[in-house]
């Protein structure tokens, strides 16, 4: 069957699959080696294309943490994986496997996914993504805006207390404080004491965050993805509380905020973005 090779490339793990409209198939997950050099980091991308390629695979699409010269293909820079920049990334892939490469920001192929495929019947739509950093996509009456560098949507970059607001609402809350947020998510669904205190002042944080989020674009609805967001139920309440008291009740009331509804939201927008950029034709992707 026809298909295309989408790739989420995380700051720490990768996921890749190949995607026939909603259908995935041979989906592999594999830690990313991001302290290691440029061409160390070229090489686990292109083995993850070729572990997942077949002969129906009509071209490539990946979403990357990082900043995109969307003309070129090329990343520009990618802050958790600190080697890589500069990199032809879409003339790499074309030259090795001489086929079709889509390259853009991950937190837009989340956005572009959930808003195609989540069922959330809204014009607008901010996904963010809570995992290594802090990142968004932007849907706007149904059109993404990535901007000319696929920065839009970088919030976790402004300046926030004593460093930028992902230091405060990602995995690196945890990490900046020698834990594991995974461990201590386990902990405070067991009850402990110290682990909830820890959710709920990620919380306050994240609601800052969306406050900026809500105030710079007013959306419909904003969704949350990533391995932070699975932890939901554990900073809900307080993140609420602190959007609240950043913005005013009317537009508070009227936000949507919700967990991601799909499993592989980044890799269904991958496949959704190729099909926007070479107008792919054995499969439409069908939008809200």
């Amino acid at each position: 069957m026809k298909n295309v090779v989408c790739i989420d490339l995380g700051g720490t793990k990768a996921l890749a699959a190949r995607v026939d409209g909603v259908n995935l198939s041979a989906p592999i997950r594999r830690a990313v080696p991001y302290q290691g050099e440029k061409e160390q980091i070229n090489a686990f991308v292109l083995e993850l294309v070729r572990s997942t390629i077949d002969e129906h695979s009509q071209g490539i699409a990946i979403g990357v943490p990082s900043m995109v010269e969307m003309q070129s293909g090329r990343v520009l820079e990618t802050v958790n994986i600190p080697s890589w920049h500069n990199v032809a990334l879409q003339q790499l892939l074309q030259t090795h496997f001489e086929l079709p490469v889509v390259v853009h920001n991950d937190a837009n192929c989340f956005a572009m996914g959930e808003y195609c495929y989540g069922g959330h019947q809204v014009q607008n739509l901010v996904g963010v993504c809570l995992g290594t950093g802090f990142g968004a996509g932007i849907v706007i009456d149904g059109t993404l805006y990535s901007g000319k560098h696929a920065a839009a949507g970088e919030f976790g970059s402004f300046p926030y207390r004593d460093g930028i607001i992902e230091h405060y609402t990602s995995g690196q809350f945890f990490k900046r404080q020698g834990l594991e947020g995974g461990e201590q998510a386990l902990l405070a669904q067991q009850g402990d004491a110290h682990a909830k205190a820890l959710f709920a002042e990620l919380g306050t944080h994240i609601g800052y965050a969306l406050a900026q989020v809500m105030l710079a674009f007013d959306p419909d609805k904003v969704v949350l993805g990533g391995s932070v967001a699975r932890s939901y139920s554990l900073f809900a309440e307080t993140m609420r509380h602190a959007l609240s008291n950043q913005a005013h009740p009317i537009l508070v009331k009227a936000l949507q905020i919700s967990p991601g509804q799909l499993e592989y939201a980044p890799l269904l927008g991958a496949y959704a973005l190729f099909e926007r950029h070479t107008h792919l034709p054995h499969k439409e992707v069908y939008c809200a």
